[in-house]
């Protein structure tokens, strides 16, 4: 295994190939390879399972660059931080386990703040909805005692929120939408072994899932894209000129 990695790491050999990632090396394979990879949008995935994250497999499918374990809140923070969740808006803690609208409703608004806080520039290891080291509230605090604005959470939310719109948008530009919002096949398998045996997330329910995340989102269901009056709403209907 060391080996490989320093193989790829140098692009030698069969490590050459790889290092294009594992899409691109089924592909490349074939026979029968492509089924083994574990990737949403050609990106693979990191190491926290959607088939106990329930709402970050959510994200997983549905985020317009691939799987991301940071784009959005782990699920069990919902529950373990009901006081920061509720300065989001967030204040129906749910289990880590379900995928409902409420925990859809997580998925969605913590995803809006991740995004905000990479259009701000700062870490999402220090600034964050959970265990993080400032609340999204100091947050607020800090961006307006630098700019002299007078931003709301709210604010800071809508920023991530028109983030994402336009990212989707440009998605649908190139062609991607609903179609493309999915898990590789072996995401709908049950764990085996330790604490997580037996448990699995069913297409089915990821579907539905989907169709509450575009409702809540203000999204077409149909193709998964934003729809002009949402654009509208965030002032950004020129962009809907560009699908």
């Amino acid at each position: 295994m060391l080996e490989m990695v320093e193989l790829i790491a140098k692009r030698e050999g069969f490590g050459d190939l790889l290092a294009k990632g594992s899409v691109q090396a089924a592909s490349e394979i074939g026979r029968g390879t492509k089924s083994l990879t574990v990737t949403a949008k050609k990106v693979e995935f990191p190491a926290h399972m959607p088939q106990v994250k329930r709402s970050l497999g959510l994200i997983y499918a549905v985020n317009p660059f691939g799987a991301d374990h940071q784009s959005s809140e782990h699920d069990p923070s919902y529950e373990d931080y009901p006081d920061r969740m509720s300065q989001i808006g967030l204040t129906d803690p749910q289990p880590a386990k379900l995928l409902n609208k409420e925990k859809v409703k997580f998925a969605l608004t913590t995803q809006f703040l991740y995004s905000a806080l990479d259009s701000f520039n700062v870490c999402q290891f220090v600034f964050g909805p959970s265990w993080h080291l400032y609340a999204p509230q100091q947050l607020v605090e800090m961006i307006n005692a630098i700019t002299g604005w007078e931003l709301t959470i709210e604010d800071v939310l809508s920023v991530g929120e028109r983030r994402l719109n336009l990212m989707r948008i440009f998605n649908a530009r190139e062609g991607f939408g609903r179609e493309e919002d999915n898990l590789p096949p072996k995401m709908y398998k049950a764990l085996t072994g330790g604490k997580s045996d037996g448990i699995s997330l069913s297409e089915k329910e990821l579907e539905h899932a989907k169709n509450l995340y575009y409702e809540l989102a203000g999204w077409d269901q149909d193709v998964g894209s934003p729809t002009r009056e949402k654009l509208e709403k965030l002032e950004l209907g020129w962009a809907a000129d560009l699908i």
